[in-house]
């Protein structure tokens, strides 16, 4: 088993980043108070000192999560980072054994343009639809009964002084 090099924990590291959606949507919409780039590159440190320590899974949620707080001023209520945490321990896990390192990179982080290009295109299908068909299901769905009036209430009983009589309700 061979150790992973710099340079590679380093695109592990980048890519990673690039495709954690809740730091990407902190970072885009203003979140982050001081020198953002700053903050963005001390992360990125601490993330590749922490993987090339050989860090375990726990390590690098905890190293996430705090970031995610205290850096970028988001709460990852939906704990993203455990799963980026898991992904980078696998892609460094599967690097050590295989030596197509790039493949094995993509598939665990593919690139920011690939994952937008590939979601655009699901967008782009068009579903035909046969209007006949679509027609005759709206009709058969919908109902074309008249709404029907509501009950009138019934007059009040007024006795012979000018006072409403109450009725006890009925029993169900």
């Amino acid at each position: 088993m061979a150790p992973v090099n710099s340079a590679t924990i380093d695109i592990v590291v980048k890519r990673s980043l690039d495709s954690w959606t809740a730091l990407r949507l902190a970072l885009e919409h203003g979140f982050v108070e001081g020198n953002v780039e700053e903050k963005c590159i001390a992360i990125k440190e601490d993330l590749t000192h922490i993987c090339a320590q050989g860090a375990d899974q726990l390590d690098i949620e905890e190293l996430l999560e705090s970031a995610a707080y205290h850096d970028f001023n988001f709460l990852d209520e939906d704990k993203s980072f455990k799963d980026l945490a898991r992904a980078i321990v696998t892609c460094l896990r599967e690097l050590t054994t295989d030596c197509v390192q790039i493949e094995v990179i993509d598939k665990h982080f593919p690139s920011v343009s690939a994952a937008l290009s590939q979601s655009r295109k699901g967008e782009d299908q068009i579903e035909s639809v046969d209007e006949e068909s679509a027609l005759s299901e709206m009709i058969s769905e919908s109902t074309l009964e008249e709404p029907r009036a509501p009950k009138p209430k019934a007059e009040p009983i007024i006795d012979d002084d000018g006072f409403e009589l109450v009725q006890p309700r009925r029993k169900r």
